[in-house]
């Protein structure tokens, strides 16, 4: 069972992976009105490599790049590429808001393979609170029946895919550095963009577009080493129902960017996921007490 160290270390990079990606997301989307989606995906995703790589090299550990010629960083990294894909494609054609409600599904799917494929036990108590996480994404969205149509399907998709890259991330070798992961997993994101490009018209971005795909990419970088680190040798269970901060990341970037009040219901829905995190810290710790016979720190 992973150290109950192990499991804060994951929580921790999760919560902070979904702000710097808030970010990302919110910069990608104003690019989509003036640029096709394999062009963004293309030029976003050759920055992040370029960062990523540059801080491998940084880090002396340029040389560990053969480390990465393992079927399940393959996998992991057209996993990935396919929930990039899918995600920026939804996100020029839906509210963002909408598009993050579907994608939230993910906790759920992830947690439900955890316990078929790692046989990880979890209770109706934890089940019951990413329920009421999820619960309380819906409150902040507010997502109306007829705004789902054939593209909200790529949303969910999304979802799987994410959740499928995150569980394989889980049984990767701690020999392979998360950087190094970081960089293969845009490498196949990159390619998946110049191959959507060729059903498109590209065209030369302006000044300030390329600034905000350079800005995206290195919140992308931070946010993919980030989402690396938060599944590597921890309890998916535990840690997976934190992603749901990412809205919570949201109403904050909304307010003090855009200047959106949120209303009554968005408070609800807050106080429920983070209501339903903080339950799910409260069972680990009388989990784990049980299981030692110990009372945990203080």
């Amino acid at each position: 069972m992973p150290s109950p160290g192990a499991n804060r270390r994951g929580i921790i990079a999760l919560i902070a992976a979904a702000a710097v990606f808030t970010v990302n997301d919110a910069m990608v989307k104003v690019v989509t009105r003036a640029l096709p989606t394999g062009e963004i995906i293309f030029i976003r995703g050759l920055m992040t490599v370029i960062c990523l790589a540059g801080a491998l090299a940084a880090m002396g550990q340029l040389g560990k790049i053969t480390t990465l010629l393992n079927r399940w960083v393959a996998l992991r990294s057209f996993l990935d590429a396919c929930a990039t894909a899918l995600f920026v494609t939804a996100l020029a054609r839906m509210n963002l808001a909408e598009l993050i409600s579907m994608v939230l599904a993910s906790p759920l799917i992830l947690t439900a393979m955890s316990v078929v494929l790692y046989k990880e036990r979890v209770g109706w108590r934890r089940w019951t609170a990413i329920a009421v996480g999820l619960v309380g994404t819906l409150f902040i969205v507010k997502p109306a029946p007829g705004s789902f149509d054939a593209w909200a399907l790529l949303g969910l998709g999304t979802a799987f895919a994410s959740a499928s890259r995150d569980l394989i991330t889980h049984r990767l070798s701690p020999r392979i550095p998360s950087l190094a992961i970081g960089v293969a997993a845009c490498a196949a994101v990159t390619t998946a963009g110049a191959l959507i490009g060729l059903t498109e018209q590209w065209r030369v971005p302006a000044g300030s577009e390329t600034a905000l795909l350079g800005l995206a990419a290195a919140f992308f970088s931070i946010g993919i080493y980030l989402l690396v680190k938060a599944f590597r040798g921890v309890e998916i269970s535990v840690v997976s129902p934190f992603r749901y901060t990412l809205l919570l990341w949201g109403i904050i970037a909304g307010y003090l960017i855009l200047g959106e009040v949120p209303d009554t219901w968005s408070f609800v829905g807050g106080a429920l996921i983070v209501g339903s995190g903080i339950y799910t810290l409260h069972r680990e710790a009388i989990r784990r007490r049980n299981l030692t016979g110990t009372t945990p720190p203080q």
